[in-house]
């Protein structure tokens, strides 16, 4: 079951704009799950290719700058993204104080154009239930006037032992179809932000986003 692309979401940012577009989410009713964004960076292809490739900084604006409850609390790496390297991480989730404990492998990292790793996570319940899961996360960076465009993908490709909320009905669409895009969104325009101030640097306040 695939969704119609949905309107741009407009964000304020600093003393700007940026229009980030959900413009697509695909889920099945079951385990498989795609969404796409996507948005203009003021930042060169290459600025943007080292953020994310600088694993470091993914603490802080998938972390620190993330909303909370949805953050990366915890990363361990021996170095850049580059094919092959792996890495590991500790994710918080939604009214929980359950962990996502994630292992992740990087399957491509193409110099200014495209990086992508693949997360194989694993959720233990107070029940003692396990819930696993592996994500599928791809930046394409694209020149574009003034900067770059950026499109970010988020596939699950499956799961076992879902959560309730990701498994009665109403509960479930609202998660695939609103949650987890408005929660993604965030740290999506953050990432975006930090490789803007890696050209011009500005206070960090100045990129708190709410």
């Amino acid at each position: 079951m695939s969704a119609p692309v949905l309107r741009p979401n407009v964000e304020c940012l600093g003393t700007g704009m940026r229009e980030t577009a959900l413009t697509r989410v695909v889920w099945d009713g079951d385990n498989f799950y795609e969404m796409v964004l996507e948005a203009h960076c003021d930042a060169s292809p290459s600025a943007v290719y080292d953020v994310l490739a600088n694993l470091e900084t993914h603490l802080e604006w998938a972390g620190r700058k993330q909303r909370h409850g949805f953050q990366l609390t915890s990363l361990r790496a021996d170095g850049p993204m580059r094919a092959g390297a792996e890495f590991t991480s500790v994710g918080s989730m939604p009214m929980t104080r359950t962990r996502w404990q994630d292992h992740s492998v990087v399957v491509r990292a193409d110099r200014a154009a495209v990086i992508e790793f693949h997360t194989d996570g694993v959720a233990v319940w107070p029940s003692g239930r396990h819930t696993e899961a592996r994500w599928e996360h791809r930046y394409d960076i694209e020149p574009a006037a003034d900067g770059a465009r950026v499109i970010y993908r988020l596939r699950r490709a499956s799961m076992t032992n879902p959560p309730l909320r990701m498994r009665l009905p109403f509960m479930a669409t609202m998660t695939h179809r609103v949650m987890i895009p408005f929660l993604c969104r965030r740290g999506f325009r953050n990432l975006l932000w930090a490789a803007e101030q890696l050209a011009q640097p500005v206070s960090p306040a100045a990129w708190s986003i709410d």
